[in-house]
């Protein structure tokens, strides 16, 4: 069928408008669970598949010559959706029962005419497409699977159907037009302006009057108070065809449309209805992506702040010296008591290049004093550092930042590594004297004096002067908080991995839309 295209191509957007939308959205993502992240997760899907299945066909043949409106039957399960293609038809195209559900698989059904047009399309990939002159020439008749089929595949293909429609045939019964999926479904369609007729099907004789009344105002609070309704009478349990005559009023009136060419101007409107909510679902998005941006950040700052108290406290702790207490200074006064190789630097009789086995044993003491000093300063890192991780986890937990779901590797324990960097570097700075202590030894007197062994402090500074002690005492505060810091290292990464956009580029393609909408 053709139609005179021009003044629809002038009322849509340009397909490659369209299809820079498209990209935008598709660029889109809600990675942390904030409230309302699933219901925009599931419209951004929706939106492409809007696009993908109905905006884009539809503008590319706007360019060309128009396809056949597509006009959906769907509704609920045991609605007689089948029974009525296979009416309007004039065959079985579509099989119908009693067994549920019939509709496993979606079918468009079209005339010989239109078939090109829709070759190559989605249509041709979500639906067994059967061609047949019953069908009018300008329509395509698709019977979906039921809205709520107990199967999700089902489900999510009605769903992905409804996108394509130009008219949604809203197939009910007397017994089911009141399920609030099936009204979800049509409030959403008639939202997002497709054009929508309702077929009350199964009607018992005696429930007609106040069934179709209570129907029709249900379709006015809606806002579909013009919209066409077809009602079929009761024809029981079938296995077969529709008895003749029961859904000729439906027939007569999708023939008309093929007729009058009022399918062309469907196609039209319901792609041309689109614009206005679709400028409404887009600023949606924006907003929701400057949230997921607005709590990256936040993210970033409570992991940040989380680890701040520990690493501070660490800092304050190992300036007071408070690493020294307990075995070290206990180690201390074992080596230096009367008698012990460390004597001489407290009660200063050293005589400087006198007995080399003297010196060695000195060493050895002084050395083996700064290791125990090294196993106390990891003990007091690791607990610093397990502070701080369990501070960042929470953090990183808390329910209003979404990130519950999102998997941090945290690397192993690095304790034993920085402390031994620490004693390295102080070993690399301090000269021994000649003839008192080698470089081990000295190097293992400044680091106890540095974690708060007041004594081996005092014979530290006479031996390589006064500030050698609070230089590595303060270089160790600073590693030890710069350890902790880094706790929050992955969580930073984890939150630069997320991808998060403003909603920026969104806001800027709804406006190209407002012009339609």
């Amino acid at each position: 069928m053709t139609t005179d295209a021009p003044d629809s191509a002038l009322r849509a957007p340009r397909l490659d408008v369209v299809t820079d939308l498209r990209a935008e959205i598709d660029r889109a993502a809600f990675p942390l669970e904030l409230p309302g992240a699933a219901g925009l997760r599931a419209l951004r899907e929706q939106l492409l598949t809007q696009i993908d299945a109905r905006l884009l066909p539809r503008l590319a043949r706007l360019a060309r010559t128009a396809g056949p409106a597509v006009v959906v039957l769907g509704g609920s399960s045991g609605a007689g959706k089948s029974s009525l293609l296979n009416a309007v038809v004039g065959r079985e195209v579509s099989e119908a029962g009693v067994l549920r559900p019939t509709t496993r698989r979606a079918v468009l059904a079209v005339h010989p005419d239109d078939a090109a047009a829709l070759s190559g399309g989605p249509l041709e990939r979500l639906a067994d497409v059967v061609v047949d002159e019953g069908v009018p020439r300008g329509l395509a008749l698709l019977d979906a699977p039921d809205l709520d089929s107990v199967h999700p595949h089902n489900r999510s293909l009605s769903a992905q159907l409804l996108e394509t429609a130009d008219l949604w045939v809203f197939t009910t019964t007397a017994s089911r037009y009141g399920d609030a999926a099936a009204w979800h479904q049509l409030t959403a369609a008639h939202e997002r302006g497709i054009t929508t007729a309702v077929v009350l099907n199964r009607v018992p004789g005696h429930v007609l009057a106040p069934v179709r009344a209570d129907l029709l105002a249900r379709m006015d609070d809606l806002g579909l108070g013009s919209a066409p309704l077809f009602v079929v009478p009761d024809a029981g349990a079938l296995d077969g065809p529709l008895p003749g005559g029961l859904a000729d009023e439906l027939g007569a009136w999708l023939r008309l449309l093929a007729a009058s060419h009022q399918g062309e101007g469907l196609a039209g409107r319901t792609t041309r209805g689109v614009w206005a909510a679709l400028r409404e679902q887009l600023l949606d998005l924006a907003v929701g992506l400057d949230d997921q941006v607005e709590a990256a950040d936040a993210l970033r700052s409570a992991v940040h702040h989380a680890a701040q108290a520990p690493a501070e406290g660490v800092a304050d702790a190992l300036r007071a010296g408070r690493a020294g207490a307990g075995a070290p200074t206990t180690r201390w006064v074992s080596l230096a008591s009367t008698g012990g190789p460390l004597a001489p630097l407290v009660d200063k009789r050293l005589r400087p290049g006198r007995r080399a086995a003297a010196v060695a044993a000195r060493s050895a003491a002084a050395a083996e004093l700064g290791g125990e000093v090294g196993a106390a300063l990891e003990v007091v890192l690791a607990d610093a550092v397990a502070s701080a991780t369990d501070a960042v986890r929470r953090a990183w937990h808390a329910r209003e930042l979404g990130a519950e779901q999102v998997e941090v590797e945290v690397p192993a324990d690095r304790t034993h590594e920085v402390v031994a960097r620490w004693r390295a570097d102080v070993r690399a700075v301090v000269a021994a004297p000649a003839g008192v202590l080698d470089d081990d030894g000295i190097a293992g007197l400044v680091q106890a004096g540095a974690a708060g062994v007041a004594g081996a402090a005092e014979a530290a500074a006479a031996l390589v002067g006064a500030e050698a002690v609070p230089r590595a005492r303060e270089s160790l505060a600073g590693v030890a908080a710069e350890a902790v810091r880094s706790v929050v290292q992955p969580f930073l990464d984890a939150v630069e991995e997320l991808p998060v956009t403003s909603g920026t580029g969104l806001r800027l393609r709804a406006s190209e839309l407002k012009e339609h909408a």
